[in-house]
Parts: C-alpha cells; sequence; structure tokens
C-alpha cells in the first residue's frame, strides 16, 4: 500500500513515523525546508519538499500509484484542495484535517463527498472527545472502547496497598470478564504479563473486558472513587471550546468553568457557549486559583496548547489537592516529565488522529487501531477470515509470541475472555493488544491468504 502525506507537522511526522516502522511506502510532501530535512534524515520516506495543493508536486511523489493521501497541514484550504486533486487522479482513499467546522457540518454547501475527501478529521475535537471520555470515568488514566462499546479498555494506577499488588498473575483471582492486557512501569518498561509477572504500587495497569465488570474491578486498584461535578477548563483554544461543548451537551450534571487569558477569545466563547463561565485569566496564575475557589473544584483540564503552561498549571492543580487532573500534550517529549510530576491523565490529539488515520492503513478486516498515549503499545479490533492461519486453532496452538495477546473476542453480541483452549473461529471480532515491535507480524497470524501478496505501490 503506497500512501502520500502532504504535510509534515506534528501529526504528519507521527504518521511518518508509524508507517514507514511498518514497512508502508510512504511519501510526504512539505513545503518548509527545515522539517523536510528532518523528516529525511529521520525516516524511510520520500520527501518531497513542496506545496502539496500543487499537481506537479503530486505527479512528482507519484499520485497515480498512490492507494492512499492524507493531507495533514495547518490550513484547511491546502489540505482540501490536495484532496480534491487525489480523487481526480483516482485515489481510492483520501483524508483531511479539517479544523473549520464550517466545512464539517451537514449544513455546509459543499458535502465531504464533493470536496473528494473519505475521512474527515479535527485533531482539536477528537482530543476534546478523549478528554470528556475521561471525565465520564475519572479513576481511568485512558479509555477507549470497542465493538460499540460491549468491551472497554482502561488503564488505572495502582494504588500501595490495594490487593492486587504483589502477586504473581498466575495466582490473581480476577473476575470473570475481563484481564489485564499490560502494565507500564515507565517510560522504559512495558510488558505483556505473563503467569510469574507481578503489578507493583504506582505500575499503571491496563484491563480490558466487559465495561461493567471493569468498573468493579477498579476498586481493587485504588482506594476510593472519584465524583466528577465541577470542572475548571485552563485554555479557550479549539480543544477548550469543543470540551465545553461536549459537557454543555452532556447527559452528566457538570458545572463548568473556562479560563482564558485572551480578552476578544472570552468575548467569542461567552457568545458561543451557553452554560459554561468564562472567566478571563492565566492558568498559570497562583492569585487565579486562590480568587476563583478553584481547590473545591473536582477536576481541571490544561489545554492551553502550550506544554510547559499544562505543566505549572497541572503541578498548582495537584498541589490545590485536586481529584483529577487531565494535561494536553503537544510535545511527546514532554511526556516524562508529567509522569515524574504525577500528572498521569494525558491526551495527545497527535496521537489521537494518528489513531483515527492509521485504521485506514490497515487491511479492510480492521476495524479499529488505537495507539496508546505513551505510544508503547496498540490495541487492535480485527475480523479473523476463514483463511487465516490461525483461524479454527485454539490460542495455545496459534503460538503467538510475547508481546501479542488476544484480550477478548465478540461472538455473536457474545463478549469471550479467552483462555489456552479457546478456538478462534471464522467470523470472530478480536480485540488483540500489542507491542509496536511485534506488530508487524499481525499479518503471518491474521491475514487472509488471499491477501499475503506483497504491497502495491511506489518503490523508493
Amino acid at each position: 500500500m503506497y500512501m502520500i502525506i502532504i504535510g509534515g507537522g506534528g501529526v504528519g511526522t507521527e504518521l511518518a513515523r508509524n508507517l514507514s516502522e511498518k514497512d508502508f511506502d510512504v511519501a510526504v510532501i512539505e513545503k518548509d525546508s527545515e522539517q523536510a530535512r528532518r523528516l529525511d534524515e529521520s525516516f524511510d520516506v520520500m520527501v518531497i519538499e513542496d506545496n502539496g495543493a500543487s499537481a506537479s508536486a503530486l505527479e512528482q511523489a507519484g499520485i497515480r500509484s498512490a492507494d492512499m493521501v492524507i493531507a495533514v497541514t495547518e490550513s484547511d484550504e491546502i489540505n482540501i484542495i490536495a484532496c480534491m486533486l487525489a480523487k481526480r487522479y483516482g485515489v481510492t482513499v483520501t483524508v483531511a484535517r479539517v479544523r473549520n467546522a464550517d466545512y464539517a457540518l451537514d449544513s455546509a454547501v459543499l458535502t465531504r463527498e464533493q470536496l473528494g475527501i473519505d475521512l474527515m478529521i479535527s485533531p482539536e475535537r477528537s482530543a476534546a472527545y478523549e478528554i470528556s471520555r475521561m471525565l465520564h470515568f475519572p479513576e481511568a488514566c485512558e479509555i477507549e472502547y470497542f465493538s460499540r462499546g460491549r468491551v472497554m479498555m482502561l488503564s488505572l494506577i495502582a494504588g500501595p496497598e490495594t490487593g492486587i499488588v504483589g502477586k504473581p498473575f498466575r495466582h490473581l483471582d480476577l473476575p470473570p470478564g475481563c484481564i489485564i492486557v499490560g502494565i507500564s512501569e515507565g517510560e522504559e518498561k512495558f510488558i505483556i504479563p505473563g503467569g510469574e509477572d507481578t503489578i507493583k504500587p504506582g505500575s499503571r495497569v491496563y484491563l480490558l473486558g466487559r465495561p461493567k465488570t471493569l468498573k468493579d474491578i477498579s476498586r481493587l486498584l485504588l482506594h476510593e472513587q472519584i465524583r466528577i461535578s465541577r470542572i475548571t477548563i485552563l485554555g479557550g483554544g479549539m480543544v477548550g471550546f469543543e470540551l465545553a461543548r461536549f459537557l454543555e451537551e452532556s447527559r452528566s450534571p457538570f458545572q463548568a468553568k473556562l479560563v482564558e487569558r485572551d480578552e476578544e477569545r472570552c468575548e467569542l466563547l461567552s457568545r458561543e457557549l451557553s452554560h459554561t463561565l468564562i472567566l478571563q485569566g492565566d492558568a498559570t496564575d497562583i492569585d487565579l486559583f486562590r480568587q476563583e475557589e478553584m481547590e473545591q473544584t473536582d477536576a481541571v483540564v490544561a489545554v492551553s496548547g502550550d506544554d510547559r503552561t499544562n505543566i505549572i498549571a497541572g503541578v498548582l492543580a495537584k498541589q490545590a489537592g485536586i481529584k483529577k487532573v487531565i494535561c494536553e500534550v503537544v510535545d511527546p517529549q514532554f511526556a516524562p516529565i508529567y509522569g515524574a510530576l504525577g500528572l498521569d491523565s494525558l491526551v495527545n490529539p497527535r496521537l489521537v488522529t494518528a489513531s483515527q488515520i492509521l485504521r485506514f492503513t490497515r487491511r479492510e478486516d480492521l476495524v479499529t487501531l488505537s495507539i496508546l498515549n505513551d505510544e508503547q503499545a496498540e490495541i487492535l479490533e480485527l475480523l479473523l477470515p476463514e483463511t487465516a492461519p490461525v483461524a479454527h486453532k485454539t490460542v495455545a496452538e496459534a503460538g503467538f509470541p510475547r508481546g501479542m495477546l488476544i484480550g477478548a473476542i465478540i461472538r455473536r453480541r457474545e463478549v469471550i475472555i479467552p483462555r489456552g483452549q479457546t478456538r478462534l473461529l471464522t467470523g470472530d471480532l478480536l480485540i488483540i493488544f500489542t507491542l509496536p515491535g511485534i506488530s508487524g507480524k499481525l499479518e503471518r497470524y491474521f491475514a487472509a491468504r488471499k491477501n499475503r501478496a506483497g504491497r502495491s505501490g511506489v518503490r523508493r
């Protein structure tokens, strides 16, 4: 499969890295010479320094052989024009990053089909949606749903005195309907556990299973459950605005206030939001925390668009005793700093967007792909084809490598947490947890044999 990425910024770089590591054929069109040079030096991709909305640049990138065009520049118009051109060249799938809601609304003059866009994405709106899910399940650091909500993945920080800490996995008596699929003990250590592995205090534990079961098991890892009703949003940019809208539309009785430094932006937010209190102020101002009685809020969400500001605001919120603190991470290099400061609930718009796009780059039987915020693992939801090598074998017979685990099977609406003797049947929907270094081996187990020929596309 040959893909052309237009725009080598944060999202484009993340996609180039992820796709090149999985041996896809990739070209990146980036007009900034310095950024184009960095991409060329960092990844095994073709880099073209040019405007992605130019037909000549697309021709140079081999547009006639492309299976997919992903336009993720900072300009909505360039992304739209690039997709329109790509469709003229016969590209099957086009993806555009679009910030302006006017292009995405049902009332827009031109439809997505007329614009030549198969998938229209907004990193800011996607990040806001992820945060809103965290606020609905505040005990979790990270949440994903699969199979239309039948299966949930969440991560929790293990408390030091909880009953699950220190015991080998083979001695854990977990309730039916859930499984521990991963343990993170910091940036450098992530494992998919075996029978002798144990959970240490402070480890981030990843659980997969039925939503109701996971809500019940969370008390084994936590001292107390968190109740969220009052929320303070620090930053009135696109993420903050979209989050406030989600909260206003929610059935839960949230009371939200939003703090924004820019006066004109505050006025715009006041006009657009009907049930959110808008305050003008600096998210890192200690006096603001005192004057607005911030310590009485249940959750603080730092989404200023600047990592340093979010770090400071998050630390101030932690010191004020806020129950739940969620921070936006723009630059993944700052992620270890957040962890060291105890800021464990992070949302990276780039990774959220990349996950949405990557599901379109896999085989047709892939339903969903998610990347964990720390990029240490991937979760895939895929249908098992009739001619897949593991079809009709038991899990034990499949011979999966360490670093790959089937966490759940959905079979005719039944959720099955598999054991060694569980048989994999054609049409099963599999939820697979895998380390990045192992994910490239998925096709040898799950791909239909007729699709195992080499990928088409331009070779460099």
